[in-house]
């Protein structure tokens, strides 16, 4: 195990330095397999590129079509839309919140992290300038609102549900119950959290703080909010309540998309543009998933592996566990999902309902993955300008802590219900 561990510090410290996982992760390999003295060249071409080339070939299209719908909704003030409503409808001590959920509603749609951080995070700062609130919380709620709602709440579109739904072939609402407990008692913990925040700064700066909750919404947004729901909800429905195909609802979504904003978008410099926007993180699954395929193949981690079914653990808190961990390393929830899965997952499954299984591994992927090396996080530092000391404390507590909530809560109630 000495050699799998000195190969995930090379992993690791090789994407703190921002190199990319698609380097990283075979770099990575080699090491491993060469302290294993194995051959290198018949591993990786037995156990990495068969991985890595079966995940692109099942997800490349869901990937696609993501990116396709995130960037129509980028470029046609769509998303920006939606969080202007939000915002518009909330009193100044909720703005917070209020970014919060229409992070989650986007997500819901299958919009990306990245593509949050373009649209929502421009509106929200005028909000926040005004109201005397600091940047660090829109970047807390925007994160929060994906990673504790809108990431693994049952009959999410975004690619960690799907690839659950693949693997254990369940439906996009497997767990339903289980989510919807845990996901709102993390929720809920990560809404408290920012609205004491947003109290806190707005004494100290002599604002009103018992304004009412809501406010009477304009018009002509609440028309835009609507109008701009409707790819989103086109997607929401057609895979969660439907149960069709995840391409056709990403599908008919873009569809959807294009005929409602086709005057307003140059659809050709979108689909290039989409291209480059999908290629990236699919790359960034694959190799997880290429990584995941040959330290599963070593002798020494068969042997680890037993030892840790072994552990007096039950299964939903040991693979809950095991993903959060691999989460934390790769900086990422799907590479987490797809690290857990080609080392631990065939043997897992076949002691627990797969159903609370889909749920808990999801939620699980959603704690340690936003660690400052999040691939994510340094995107909004990089747009943002912000540094690190003055916007992770809020960071961590809304997507590290309110996550961890939820997956202590999934696993009591898995065991109890």
């Amino acid at each position: 195990m000495l050699s799998i561990g000195i190969g995930f510090v090379i992993l690791i410290t090789l994407i703190i330095l921002k190199v990319s996982i698609v380097i990283a992760a075979p770099l990575s390999s080699i090491v491993i397999l060469y302290l294993n003295n194995l051959n290198i060249l018949e591993i990786l071409n037995i156990h990495y590129l068969p991985g890595f080339a079966a995940f692109v070939q099942d997800y490349l299209f869901i990937f696609l079509l993501s990116a396709i719908l995130g960037k129509i909704m980028e470029e046609s003030d769509d998303a920006a839309s939606i969080g202007e409503f939000v915002l518009d409808v909330l009193s100044y001590r909720y703005a917070a919140v209020g970014i919060f959920f229409a992070s989650a509603l986007l997500s819901l749609g299958g919009i990306s992290g990245f593509v949050l951080i373009f649209t929502i995070y421009p509106i929200a700062k005028s909000v926040f300038e005004e109201a005397n609130l600091p940047r660090s919380l829109i970047l807390a709620a925007i994160a929060g609102g994906t990673v504790v709602v809108g990431l693994p709440l049952p009959g999410s579109p975004q690619v960690h549900n799907l690839i659950m739904m693949d693997y254990l072939n369940t439906s996009a609402l497997a767990g339903l119950a289980l989510g919807l407990v845990s996901i709102s008692t993390g929720a809920a913990a990560a809404i408290l959290y920012l609205r004491y925040r947003s109290i806190s700064f707005l004494a100290e700066s002599n604002a009103k703080t018992n304004e009412s909750v809501l406010k009477k919404p304009d018009l002509a947004k609440l028309i835009k909010f609507i109008t701009a729901m409707l790819p989103l909800l086109t997607v929401f429905i057609l895979l969660a309540v439907l149960s069709k195909d995840p391409l056709l609802a990403l599908f008919l979504g873009v569809i959807v998309s294009i005929i409602k904003n086709f005057r307003k978008i140059e659809l050709l410099k979108i689909l290039n543009d989409s291209i480059s926007n999908a290629v990236l993180p699919l790359m960034f699954a694959a190799s997880a998933m290429g990584f995941g395929q040959v330290i599963s193949s070593l002798p020494v981690f068969k042997n680890f592996l037993e030892t840790l079914l072994n552990l007096p653990l039950h299964p939903y808190l040991l693979v809950g566990l095991i993903t959060n961990i691999a989460a934390g390393l790769l900086g990422s929830a799907s590479g987490g999902i797809l690290l857990t899965l080609s080392t631990v997952g065939e043997n897992i499954v076949q002691l627990v309902d797969p159903e609370k299984l889909h749920r808990i591994i999801i939620i699980a992927s959603t704690g340690l993955d936003t660690l400052p090396h999040n691939s994510s996080y340094l995107a909004m530092l990089a747009y943002t300008g912000l540094k690190f000391r003055e916007s992770y404390f809020d960071y961590y507590i809304v997507t590290v802590i309110a996550p961890l909530i939820s997956f202590g809560a999934a696993v009591i109630f898995a065991l109890n219900f």
